[in-house]
């Protein structure tokens, strides 16, 4: 008999022997190393965000997106995924940004979770489900701006904190970051606490960003790293504060007070500067054609010196208030008594004056306040007889002597004296 002869006698046996030995293998597979399913835990991993970085973009919720935990669930054989726990490879969530485009509108850009096995389980697995199927990532232009630095000595006595002179070097930083952390950003502090005040005190801080209710910035990196705050302590003085005023007051009006609130402030500075203050001048008020009051408020800065400021903590002055009053005038006339009328003590010595005249009618004007309450006691009528000799001389001019703010209208009054 051929040896093909050989081959295909009871090939009908030998073929259900062949499927009877497959189905036992695959039975014992299945009973030894059945199919199972598994969850497995991962954090997501953002990769390749140097390439938005190469490109001019940042992402603004990285730490949001790597702190995501994910839960996958893996279908496949028990042993392999007996390995797959085991492995000090994990399974993986990946992001990957590496070819992800921004967004123009500013909007996130939803970029899908990769789930990535270690090739240590040589091995298939179905990847069931997975608790993220996508995460919105929020990149932005990466931007800078330079700010000017604030510095800020933390000392507890406040009285003394006030006359304290702090200088950052550098004064200007540049911040670079995300645009919008960058355009949240209010001011740029350094912050230091000396254990001691002395003059010419140097000390190393590094720069904190803060929006505009003081809250600090994160993920700003700065042109320097860190900054040198020099301390040195200022002097104090209280300095008088003046204004002048310029024009008239319309006819029929005048000014009669100017009046500056507060009249005095204190100020610091180092000696050099404070030594050249006498006075801090404000501009002169324009009263002309003025018919009322004129009030003008001034930023008292604006008017000090370069380095010198003022002082008081939350009372420390701020605005000066210069304030003109202007009133109507008023004309009043008022009766001066003869008897009331004097020589105001000139007459030569060794002879005597009489003073020869009825009551005298003035007439008198004023700001309708001063005329209010003026009376004829209130203005002194007297002669000069200092040149004069015994005789009697008619005409002699009086003399008056009107409170302040008090001018005569009527003129050419006159009186009889006797000198004998």
């Amino acid at each position: 008999m051929n040896s093909s002869n050989k081959f295909t006698k009871d090939i009908g046996w030998k073929l259900l022997s062949l499927a009877i030995a497959i189905g036992l293998w695959f039975t014992v597979i299945n009973t030894e190393n059945p199919l199972e399913t598994r969850s497995y835990s991962a954090t997501i991993q953002i990769q390749n965000q140097e390439s938005l970085f190469e490109r001019g973009y940042v992402v603004v919720n990285d730490d949001e997106i790597s702190s995501t935990r994910i839960t996958v669930r893996l279908r496949g054989q028990r042993l392999a995924l007996d390995t797959l726990s085991q492995s000090s490879t994990k399974v993986q969530a990946i992001v990957d940004l590496d070819n992800v485009i921004y967004s123009y509108n500013g909007e996130p850009v939803s970029v899908p979770v990769n789930i990535v096995i270690p090739s240590i389980v040589n091995n298939s697995f179905e990847i069931l489900s997975k608790s993220v199927q996508n995460v919105m990532v929020d990149i932005q232009p990466y931007i800078n701006e330079d700010f000017t630095v604030k510095p800020v000595v933390n000392y507890s006595d406040a009285s003394v904190r006030e006359l304290i002179n702090a200088v950052a070097s550098p004064s200007t930083i540049t911040a670079y970051g995300a645009k919008s952390i960058i355009n949240s950003i209010a001011e740029v502090r350094v912050e230091v606490t000396p254990e001691k005040l002395e003059n010419d005190t140097v000390i190393t801080a590094v720069p904190v960003a803060y929006d505009a209710e003081g809250n600090v910035v994160n993920k700003v990196t700065f042109s320097s790293k860190e900054l040198s705050v020099k301390i040195s302590m200022d002097n104090l003085k209280s300095v008088r504060v003046a204004a002048d005023i310029t024009g008239r007051a319309a006819a029929g009006y005048e000014v009669t007070d100017v009046s500056i609130s507060p009249d005095y402030i204190d100020v610091a500075g180092s000696s050099d500067e404070l030594a050249g203050i006498g006075v801090i001048r404000l501009p002169d008020v324009d009263v002309n054609g003025a018919q009322e009051n004129i009030t003008q408020e001034y930023n008292i800065q604006d008017y000090l010196p370069e380095g010198v400021r003022t002082v008081g903590g939350d009372s420390a002055v701020k605005t000066v208030t210069v304030t003109v009053n202007v009133e109507q005038e008023e004309e009043k006339e008022l009766t001066i008594p003869s008897e009331s009328i004097t020589d105001n003590s000139t007459t030569p010595e060794g002879l005597f004056a009489e003073i020869n005249s009825g009551d005298i009618n003035i007439t008198v004007r004023g700001a309708s306040s001063a005329v209010e309450t003026i009376s004829a006691d209130d203005i002194k009528a007297s002669v000069d007889l200092t040149d004069y000799e015994a005789g009697t001389y008619e005409d002699v001019p009086l003399i008056f002597a009107l409170p302040e703010g008090i001018t005569m209208v009527s003129e050419g009054a006159s009186v009889t004296v006797t000198i004998s």
